[in-house]
């Protein structure tokens, strides 16, 4: 087990300091792996563009929205306080 274990330390070490010899010994796996590191940059790159394009466009409320806040006004006016509140946990 320790032999083994010294052996994979040594691969390893001989790898990290020639890596063009290790591409050219093992060329599809290598681009392969160069492929899965694009695909993960790009993936983590447009998530966070996204995300901050998401949030700086605000969603335009609907025609339901707009009715819902203009009679929500209209009876703020007219209504006691908890008799609003007791109708807005029913809309939401």
């Amino acid at each position: 087990m320790v032999a083994s274990t010294n052996r994979i330390n040594d691969q390893f070490r001989h790898a990290m300091e020639n890596p063009g010899e290790l591409v050219k010994e093992h060329p599809l796996p290598s681009m392969l792996l160069m492929f899965g590191v694009g695909i993960g940059v790009g993936v983590v790159l447009s998530q966070t563009l996204c995300s901050s394009l998401a949030e700086m466009a605000m969603p335009e409320p609907t025609m339901t929205d707009k009715v819902r806040r203009q009679v929500y006004d209209a009876l703020s006016n007219v209504i006691s306080p908890s008799m609003l509140k007791q109708l807005q946990s029913y809309t939401s």
